[in-house]
């Protein structure tokens, strides 16, 4: 039998989230769906062999899913991961009122299969250690912030968090050398970075591209994802927890039945921005990172 002792409640500063800290909240503090929605939610059709998860857009009211069979999407299941995004965008704004003006809804995803016994290719494997960047969903130096919620009735989700961005990237460099930029010159390229996030570019950048060398680069690390420190999560049914993710390293162990929302936080809303990757990043004197690309 699982262990569902009580998950100590984190109420996490936006400084904390910022500078990597997980934030746990042992009872959710908004909507989840209940009984009727979470039969609505795991019905066999959105179970069948070789979906990874559901995705909904909740600006679009578009889903995708590997082969996800045409009669998997109710207007029922719509409903539900509707009404999830919104009493989860109204939360975070309560809760964090200084990225209301920079936060952006991203996806929301329904994961019913057990992570432990999926067959995913290396990079696609959430039981790494890793961190997060969306290769069809360019930030442009936005930050992600995911919001996750366990609704499995019986069982808890595991996870393993290990270092932070800065240790990461300290480790990337030592394989693959960045040298330094002066202050001045990496205050200009922010600088320049800030523009063409507020000129509403959405093409990829250099930026993306780097953190995706990263993510594949430490899945791939061998002595890393056997040597790395680990701090274990158990999170019981019906708890919820919050991360950038784009700065914790991260490992989903085991659990299914989980909802959760990604959201991209501007720059300028960011309590702490000089601890943001790409404020880290634009300290590094890399043409190859930092502009954007073609």
């Amino acid at each position: 039998m699982a262990d569902h002792s009580p998950l100590p409640e984190i109420p996490p500063s936006s400084g904390q989230l910022e500078r990597g800290e997980l934030g746990a909240w042992a009872v959710r503090p908004f909507f989840i769906p209940g009984e009727t929605d979470f039969e609505t939610l795991a019905h066999p059709l959105r179970m069948h062999a070789g979906t990874k998860d559901i995705s909904f857009d909740p600006t679009s009211q578009t889903f995708s899913g590997r082969r996800l069979p045409p009669d998997a999407i109710t207007s029922a299941f719509q409903d539900v991961l509707n009404r999830f995004s919104l009493a989860a965008r109204e939360w975070l704004v309560t809760t964090f009122p200084e990225y209301a003006r920079g936060l952006t809804p991203d996806r929301v995803t329904w994961r019913g299969t057990e992570e432990a016994t999926r067959r995913l290719r290396h990079t696609a494997r959430n039981d790494l250690l890793h961190i997060d960047n969306f290769p069809t969903r360019p930030t442009q130096g936005r930050r992600i912030l995911r919001l996750f919620v366990n609704l499995d009735p019986a069982d808890p989700q595991v996870w393993a968090t290990s270092d932070r961005f800065s240790s990461l990237l300290e480790r990337f460099r030592e394989k693959q050398p960045v040298p330094m930029r002066s202050d001045a010159e990496w205050l200009a390229v922010g600088a320049r970075w800030l523009r063409l996030l507020k000129s509403g570019w959405r093409g990829r950048s250099e930026y993306d591209a780097m953190m995706l060398r990263l993510h594949h680069f430490l899945k791939n690390d061998h002595a890393f994802q056997t040597r790395a420190t680990r701090k274990i999560w158990m999170f019981p049914p019906g708890s919820a927890w919050l991360v950038f993710t784009d700065s914790l390293s991260y490992a989903w162990l085991r659990g299914r039945y989980t909802l959760e929302h990604s959201f991209f936080v501007s720059p300028e809303a960011l309590r702490e921005p000089d601890e943001s990757p790409l404020a880290q990043l634009c300290r590094l004197e890399s043409p190859s990172l930092l502009p954007m690309a073609g």
